[in-house]
């Protein structure tokens, strides 16, 4: 009796393109880290991170600072502020706000630094 023998083809090509599983596994977490490792860098590299930094440097180049005086409201300073650009008051007060982080039940000290843009 005759005996053939079968031979499984995929074991006997050798494609060099071709990876084997492990191989492949190893190419793909490299792949991930180079992908994570550049987009921690284009993270750090914009700025994103560096919040207030930014802000009190904007603020330093093209606002007014007023130092409030004792007993001194919002209103007070936004009153006289909204009079010259011919804005509702209430509008003023809004921006004072929120270019200053005053919330609405927030109270201003003596002393204090608002922001005026």
């Amino acid at each position: 009796m005759k005996t053939l023998k079968i031979y499984d083809q995929k074991l006997h090509d050798h494609h060099p393109t071709v990876l084997m599983p492990a191989k492949k596994a190893k190419a793909v977490r490299l792949g991930i880290t180079i992908l994570l490792a550049f987009g921690i860098g284009v993270y750090a590299g914009t700025g994103i991170g560096n919040g207030g930094g930014q802000v009190a440097t904007v603020a330093a180049d093209d606002a007014d600072v007023h130092i409030v005086a004792d007993g001194e409201t919002l209103w007070d300073i936004a009153r006289g502020i909204a009079d010259v650009r011919g804005q509702d008051i209430r509008e003023t007060i809004y921006e004072l706000q929120i270019n200053n982080d005053i919330g609405d039940n927030d109270n201003l000290q003596p002393g204090q630094r608002i922001i005026i843009r």
